[in-house]
């Protein structure tokens, strides 16, 4: 029998989380069932139940999958020769998640799911707390070496601040969801003004 490689694995783990994925954007996560997905993914039910054992599981890792490639978008500063301002950074990062993602609104279905399922919370908090993590990095990179405040004084205001700039990239995605497309260029040009006065 030919040993099945871990390139394989994940790449039958991508394929039925693509095909959960498509089901819930034209479904919704509680009106997609495991009927649907198998079908969308074009495996018999045998082959998907290989890698999930239930439609809660997939559910979990295709929604952890949406946030960690959000959380991937943000680059690591640290090292880098120039930081770019904040102002720049998150509206290229936001215009980033709605242009590139056809997931992105599915971020909306996973925070309504973090709402009332303990297990979804959890995912959700993780993730978040690996945005923070990330956004304040950079944040305090940008003060330090681009606006010029002492390496204490940076972390500081990094921390105090990455938690509203989380907000505001939330904030944006609800109401591109709300308003379509046209509300982009306005939404990332307020975040643009809005940030210009934190970096000064």
């Amino acid at each position: 029998m030919p040993k099945v490689t871990d390139e394989h694995r994940d790449a039958m783990r991508t394929r039925i989380q693509d095909a959960a994925l498509t089901c819930f954007s034209r479904k919704g996560f509680a009106g997609a069932s495991m009927a649907d997905i198998i079908k969308e993914a074009d495996l018999s039910a045998g082959a998907v139940y290989v890698y999930y054992s239930s439609k809660a599981e997939l559910t979990l890792d295709a929604g952890r999958r949406i946030m960690e490639q959000r959380a991937a978008e943000l680059q690591d500063f640290g090292s880098a020769d120039e930081v770019p301002p904040p102002q720049q950074v998150f509206p290229n990062l936001l215009n980033t998640i709605l242009r590139d993602s056809p997931f992105a609104p599915l971020l909306l279905q996973v925070w309504a799911e973090a709402s009332h399922s303990p297990d979804f919370a959890k995912v959700a908090a993780k993730i978040y707390t690996d945005l923070i993590d990330r956004f304040t990095a950079y944040l305090s990179a940008y003060f330090h070496r681009g606006a010029g405040l002492g390496t204490d004084a940076a972390e500081a205001k990094a921390e105090q601040i990455a938690p509203a700039v989380l907000a505001l990239m939330q904030g944006a995605i609800v109401q591109n969801a709300i308003f379509g497309e046209d509300s982009r260029e306005r939404i990332a040009s307020a975040i643009e003004a809005l940030l210009t006065e934190i970096a000064d």
